[in-house]
């Protein structure tokens, strides 16, 4: 196990490989940008053939529990969380460094790049459909997911760097992966994101945490910083 925590930490240490793990990341995000300008076509049909099989299982019980879902990756829940995160980073294990990244990365990367995008392409709320809850906003990126796998993946990424067992590891895989994933499904239930936002968001989300990622590591190198002192 630990020849994995090692081999894992070994990647993450090489700016270039997730620089070229970023771009490739983007590719998904890209080709949704490029059916936009064809007004969605084909995808435009699949989202709402696949949405329309979420909604058809709707009921009480399962659109509380997505509910509860969802709110784990609203902005204030999302902020609230990284603010903490990062307080507990720097004041408890005097890391200051990756506490101000982990922090930056969370709201510039999710929030500031998600919102600026989303400008940009100003894609309406399907229409189609009830939302179950009040959402506002433009549609695509999903924010809900790109913030999901920023901050929930970044936070996994340091629990990475930390380990040196792999239970801990293990532990937050189960149940950061998961959640992550339950919240974009969680958007397509509800009704207030079609699928391809969701993939758009978890791509360019992804493909922002690899960059930053790949910042950090020739941060340290550029430094010269010691193991210890990551």
């Amino acid at each position: 196990m630990e020849n994995i925590l090692e081999y894992i930490e070994k990647k993450f240490s090489k700016p270039k490989n997730l620089f070229t793990l970023s771009i490739v990341l983007t590719l998904p995000f890209l080709f949704l940008v490029w059916m936009s300008f064809y007004d969605w076509g084909l995808i435009g049909t699949l989202d709402e053939v696949i949405g329309t099989q979420f909604h058809s299982g709707r009921r009480d019980a399962l659109t509380w529990v997505f509910i509860i879902i969802t709110r784990m990756g609203d902005g204030w829940f999302v902020g609230l969380f990284t603010t903490l995160a990062s307080i507990y980073i720097w004041r408890f294990q005097g890391n200051r460094r990756l506490a101000i990244w982990y922090f930056l990365t969370v709201s510039v990367g999710a929030g500031g790049v998600n919102q600026l995008v989303k400008f940009f392409f100003r894609r309406p709320r399907p229409t189609h459909v009830d939302h179950l809850i009040v959402q506002g906003g433009y549609s695509f990126p999903s924010g809900h997911a790109m913030g999901a796998i920023v901050a929930y993946g970044a936070l996994l990424f340091l629990i990475i760097r930390a380990s040196r067992t792999f239970k801990p590891v293990l532990i937050a895989t189960i149940v950061l992966i998961p959640l992550i994933g339950l919240i974009g499904l969680s958007r397509i239930y509800l009704g207030v994101h079609y699928p391809s936002d969701i993939i758009g968001g978890y791509s360019l989300g992804l493909a922002v945490l690899s960059l930053s990622i790949g910042l950090y590591s020739a941060s340290l190198k550029d430094k010269g910083y010691k193991k210890g002192q990551r």
